[in-house]
């Protein structure tokens, strides 16, 4: 039977079925978060005069024991902290029960989901650094290579496969920008918020903040539980706005690589075949990065209208950003792993590149080296408009040099590129070891036990 329910009020099960869902499945990933929240409550406890010395001995042995150990939920479990909750209770008898002291599920749930936030997050930067590394060093490789610029569809003016690597790790390190937001909007500790409202209790909030690594207390106790959706929201169209990119990413690595252009040769290990026609050879991968996008783009949706008309406070509702937000998470991650090695082995048809760059796609070259000479632009431009059968090829050394601005062509800036990115990787590996050092010093401190990460 749960705490608040009674022999004469008890939930039907078929209820209980509905409003459990799929939160079972999902805390079972939640595990190490809640006991570590539950670590830092219990010293918090101590500390403020709650649990004396040996008590609080006794909880943060079994919660780095049951961490170490693993935890098994049972049917009468509504959620992972009532399952840890009653897990010490069967080890430790009416001590387990203290666990709960000053504390609501509201704010349980808040700090597991930041921890995990944080964590993914972490993860998800560095694979986002490492492909923006990739990309890089694939644009030093081929920084001389012209290949025909598109817009409409149509070829336009001519580029550089150099300049189409440098845009995709210039385009994640501004979503870097976006994401880090998103981290630090999580890095706030919800507890002592308890159902919004606070407890009559001396709560040291500040602590338990501190023990978990969080940078900063979240103040106001009912936005702390309000929060919920809000924050789960931002993260998710963060990893929305970075999806978008991987996608179009994925769309130029499908055409580009198709036969009608052939510019690039993706990796063999990386395509599939028809169980049909002997020849084919997909590109499945790229494909479901397009497709998987969507994934966390629908995620966003359902965030937005679970929480849009929910007045401040907790409602049952809530539960439901949960699954979307891990979801989105994941899916992120795996979408960055996915992508690693597929540019990692991406070639490069010189050429057929060279094949595609036809005389007329020079058109815009001739116009301004008339314009240089002191033609009129729009006299240059009708008279180019009426010779474009006359024009010719130009040298890519030639069409490099006449591209001096800075992000041009001829001028990729990939020296201030590696920099940024060697400044970004320095940080974010800092805050991952911060991150980890906090957490794993909080469970095994004077227990000599081994990280079970």
């Amino acid at each position: 039977m749960k705490l608040w329910e009674s022999a004469e009020s008890s939930l039907d099960r078929r209820a209980e079925r509905f409003t459990a869902a799929a939160d079972l499945q999902l805390d079972r990933a939640l595990v190490r978060y809640d006991i570590l929240g539950s670590l830092a409550h219990v010293l918090m406890l101590k500390a403020v005069g709650l649990l004396t010395p040996e008590e609080c001995s006794q909880l943060e042995g079994a919660l780095s024991e049951l961490l170490q150990t693993g935890l098994s939920f049972s049917a009468g479990d509504e959620d992972v902290h009532t399952a840890v909750e009653n897990a010490l209770t069967r080890k430790l008898g009416p001590l387990g029960e203290k666990l709960h002291t000053g504390r609501s599920r509201n704010d349980q749930v808040l700090v597991d989901t930041r921890l995990y936030s944080k964590d993914a997050l972490l993860e998800i930067i560095t694979r986002l650094l490492s492909l923006a590394r990739q990309f890089e060093a694939f644009a030093r490789r081929h920084e001389r290579v012209l290949m025909p610029g598109y817009t409409h569809t149509r070829r336009a003016m001519p580029s550089s496969v150099g300049l189409w690597a440098a845009s995709y790790a210039e385009a994640l390190l501004d979503h870097l920008q976006i994401i880090e937001a998103a981290y630090r909007l999580s890095d706030q500790s919800p507890l002592g918020a308890a159902a919004g409202y606070g407890v009559p209790l001396p709560l040291d909030r500040e602590l338990t903040a501190k023990l978990l690594g969080f940078r900063r207390v979240q103040r106001n106790a009912l936005w702390a539980i309000s929060s919920r959706g809000v924050i789960e929201f931002t993260v998710v169209a963060a990893l929305s706005a970075l999806m978008i990119s991987l996608s179009r990413l994925a769309e130029d690595l499908i055409w580009f690589s198709s036969a009608e252009f052939g510019f690039f040769v993706l990796p063999q290990d990386f395509l599939t075949g028809s169980s049909l026609m002997p020849q084919k050879r997909n590109p499945d991968v790229a494909e479901l990065v397009r497709g998987r996008s969507a994934e966390v783009l629908a995620r966003l949706v359902q965030l937005a209208l679970t929480v849009k008309n929910l007045p401040c406070g907790y409602h049952r509702d809530s539960q439901e950003t949960k699954g979307a937000l891990m979801s989105a998470l994941t899916t992120s991650e795996e979408v960055l792993a996915a992508l690693g090695p597929l540019i990692e082995g991406l070639q490069v048809n010189e050429e057929r590149l060279k094949q595609a760059l036809s005389p007329q796609i020079f058109a815009t070259d001739e116009l301004c080296a008339q314009v240089k000479r002191g033609v009129p632009f729009r006299q240059a431009y009708r008279q180019v408009h009426q010779n474009l059968g006359e024009l010719q090829r130009k040298e890519p050394e030639e069409v490099l040099r006449a591209r001096t601005a800075l992000g041009s062509p001829g001028n990729l800036g990939l020296g201030e590129l590696q920099q940024t990115l060697d400044e970004e990787m320095r940080k974010w590996n800092e805050e991952r070891e911060r991150f980890d050092r906090t957490l794993e010093k909080l469970w095994k401190q004077h227990r000599g036990l081994k990280s079970p990460r």
